[in-house]
């Protein structure tokens, strides 16, 4: 039998050096498993880079996720 998968979002946010970087509503799975959230590959794919972009003042420290939901990985 297949785990129960639900799929909901959530803003991830980062604290470094004392600064507050945020992604709005990044999709994840809930689980009924050992760990309960879970994102997708592509998802952790593109939240690394939204992070890099951030944290190098490239992007603004808010972003939704939306903006790049679609990009290729």
């Amino acid at each position: 039998m297949k785990p129960e998968t639900t799929f909901l979002t959530k803003n991830v946010v980062w604290n470094i050096d004392g600064k507050q970087y945020v992604v709005e509503n990044v999709p994840y799975s809930e689980l009924k498993a050992e760990e309960n959230e879970y994102f997708d590959m592509d998802v952790s794919i593109r939240l690394t880079m939204l992070r890099d972009l951030i944290f190098m003042e490239e992007i603004p420290s808010k972003i939704d996720y939306s903006i790049v939901a679609n990009f290729e990985v």
